[in-house]
């Protein structure tokens, strides 16, 4: 999924909550799981003056991209990119002060397999886990899967609100909430059919958008959700 830089600013408030729950950022060590090109991590890296952000992911085309970016933007000193694990994160035990896993704005075609335990190891007790995804929230069959890649939906996570919730509990973090964000991105999308003339997507927009039982806010949901880690 790819967004246009209109649609990117259009979806600005997730990133300001980011910003917000992150604050300040000074002297702080930062985690972006599945950092794509580096947008996120290279955002936040320009909010501090000291400290850093590690971006981790699987993809080499995307990881050469983000490390091409913080040395042209002259970051390479505050973020730092390195070639993610599948199912673990390769840093000691609660050496990070937060972990990013931002998936709405700038996801990443290869996520990762780590769940919320493994985040919550790396982070330091009182440290903030932040993650956003789509999810559904019931099995879709494989012939609507296809329809809603084919307007740019081509991931979604089998899980419910009350499953990320209960997910982060368990893995030993407090005030859990979450966000749900669909209504901003139900906008988003809609603006992108109006645009779409292609014929062939139409019946991806509408099972996303019309009257399907998998429309957005019915069974399938962008979600933001935040907990700290107890002490």
């Amino acid at each position: 999924m790819e967004w246009s830089p209109a649609e990117i600013e259009e979806l600005s408030p997730i990133l300001r909550q980011l910003w917000m729950d992150l604050k300040p950022l000074e002297g702080k060590s930062v985690l972006v799981l599945c950092s794509a090109a580096g947008d996120v991590a290279l955002w936040l890296g320009e909010r501090m003056e000291r400290g850093q952000v590690i971006g981790l992911e699987l993809s080499e085309e995307l990881l050469e991209a983000a490390k091409s970016s913080a040395e042209e933007r002259g970051l390479h000193s505050t973020v730092e990119f390195r070639r993610a694990e599948k199912e673990r994160i390769p840093l000691p035990d609660e050496t990070l002060d937060a972990l990013v896993s931002e998936f709405i704005v700038f996801p990443t075609p290869v996520p990762t397999e780590i769940g919320q335990p493994e985040m919550a190891r790396v982070v330091k007790p009182g440290g903030k886990i932040l993650l956003t995804d789509v999810i559904v929230t019931r099995p879709i069959p494989q012939e609507l899967r296809a329809e809603l890649q084919a307007v740019g939906l081509d991931y979604l996570c089998e899980g419910t609100q009350d499953d990320f919730r209960r997910w982060m509990k368990e893995a030993g973090l407090t005030d859990v909430e979450v966000i749900d964000f669909t209504d901003l991105l139900r906008r988003v999308w809609e603006k992108r059919r109006e645009r779409d003339e292609s014929t062939e997507r139409r019946r991806g927009y509408s099972l996303l958008l019309g009257e399907s039982g998998f429309r957005l806010g019915e069974a399938i949901f962008y979600i933001y959700v935040r907990g700290k880690k107890g002490l």
